[in-house]
């Protein structure tokens, strides 16, 4: 057990946050879901937030071993990036948690989140 947290602690960041934004979506789901008058169940939950942090933390940590023994090796000679397969996988999670929770707040408060924080950085 040691081994596998040692061998994983690298990515301990990146699995933290995808985990946090799969909360925060589910956060944003369960606000959308009061503001519209839609029921939320447990059943939502574990149906819902569950499978999905399991398999995404799963898919990162997968992504992450093909790295270390076969891809990394790969990639290096070209792009000087270590693990460049589990960041875009990382990305790419993210992008979609982004994504959702943008949905999310479009069908409560009719306007684009990702236009009100553009605004504001520029």
């Amino acid at each position: 057990m040691t081994a596998l947290v040692l061998f994983f602690a690298p990515i301990k960041g990146i699995i933290l946050m995808v985990a946090l934004a799969t909360i925060i979506d589910t956060c944003f789901g369960v606000w959308k879901a009061k503001s519209l008058g839609e029921p939320i169940t447990s059943k939502m939950f574990r149906n819902g937030l569950v499978p999905k942090l399991v398999s995404y933390i799963a898919v990162v940590m997968l992504v992450y071993a093909s790295d270390v023994f076969i891809i990394n090796g790969l990639t290096m000679s070209v792009v000087s990036v270590e693990f460049i397969s589990t960041k875009v996988i990382a990305l790419v999670l993210l992008s979609i948690e982004v994504k959702s929770m943008d949905e999310s707040w479009i069908k409560v408060k009719k306007v684009i989140l990702l236009s009100i924080k553009l605004k504001l950085l520029l």
